[in-house]
């Protein structure tokens, strides 16, 4: 029954620990170079067939900022507003003309911070020595002898048995679920920079709309950004995460019995993959909170 056991648990480690891997590895995979590079040589003609009215649009949001300048602004500041806004038109039409370089520039920085962050540590999860010596004196029966002691002993056994294996096949599919979950998230990671690469133009553009309306050109470079670092703070999530399964059950298993160490440890263990895949998930709205 111990080995039984033991199995059910370190299957469950080895199914996190793959998929994991695999996690990672798309963590620490450039949008330039996701599936031999093919999205992003269509997000690049995307881009082109928009780029064409970058100008047009930033030309026409150009002309509202002089307007605005001529009906808000006194007549002695009119000039000064109107080199401020011109200026403002000359940095967007020099940024459209190589934003798709700029964009490159921003992957390639945030591509060096993920795989540095990827190559430290590790984030293998085994089973533990607390976990080993609960589940071997929760199931070790005593020697045999015919006493009420030796009978509740065996009772409690089969108890401790019936959590731990309950448990186990619970946290395989725990670990499966958290962790394909995960992977849908290291995917998404992926995509989201690629997606609004090709509207990028047109954030730019309205730029030359002004102070307020330039804010949307900000808000586009903050979060495509965003979205380019998220694999970094996802690999610091699954590396925090990692170490909840061996770090945190001592203290907590002290004084309780062998059924109640049998829950605790198992919750722990299932705890672990739901929480860093929680973390994962929301690494976006951490990221846009920071930035």
């Amino acid at each position: 029954m111990e080995a039984a056991v033991k199995s059910l648990y370190s299957v469950a480690f080895v199914i996190w620990n793959a998929l994991i891997k695999m996690a990672m590895t798309l963590f620490t995979t450039s949008p330039k170079a996701a599936a031999g590079g093919s999205p992003y040589a269509t997000v690049h003609s995307l881009y082109n067939s928009i780029a064409a009215a970058t100008i047009p649009i930033a030309t026409c949001f150009f002309i509202v900022a002089i307007y605005k300048s001529v009906i808000n602004t006194p007549s002695d500041q009119q000039l000064q507003r109107f080199i401020m806004d011109a200026l403002r038109y000359c940095i967007i039409l020099f940024v459209a003309s190589h934003l798709w370089e700029i964009l490159g520039y921003i992957i390639e920085f945030a591509d060096g911070i993920t795989a540095s962050m990827g190559s430290a540590g590790s984030m293998e999860l085994r089973m533990s020595g607390d976990l080993e010596r609960i589940i071997h004196d929760s199931l070790q029966l005593p020697a045999f002898e015919l006493s009420a002691e030796w009978i509740a002993r065996l009772f409690e056994i089969i108890g401790s048995s019936t959590v731990l294996l309950i448990g186990g096949i619970t946290l395989i599919l725990t670990m499966v679920a958290r962790g394909l979950s995960i992977i849908s998230s290291a995917f998404q990671r992926i995509l989201k920079p690629l997606i609004i690469m090709p509207f990028a133009g047109i954030a730019v553009a309205m730029g030359a709309g002004g102070a307020e309306i330039s804010r949307s050109l900000w808000t586009y470079f903050k979060t495509f950004f965003g979205f380019c670092i998220s694999g970094a703070m996802m690999v610091v999530i699954i590396k925090c995460g990692s170490f909840l399964c061996t770090n945190l059950t001592s203290a907590a298993i002290s004084g309780s019995t062998d059924i109640e160490n049998c829950i605790i440890i198992t919750l722990q263990a299932a705890i672990t993959p739901i929480v860093t895949a929680g973390l994962v998930k929301s690494a976006d709205s951490v990221i846009s909170r920071m930035l």
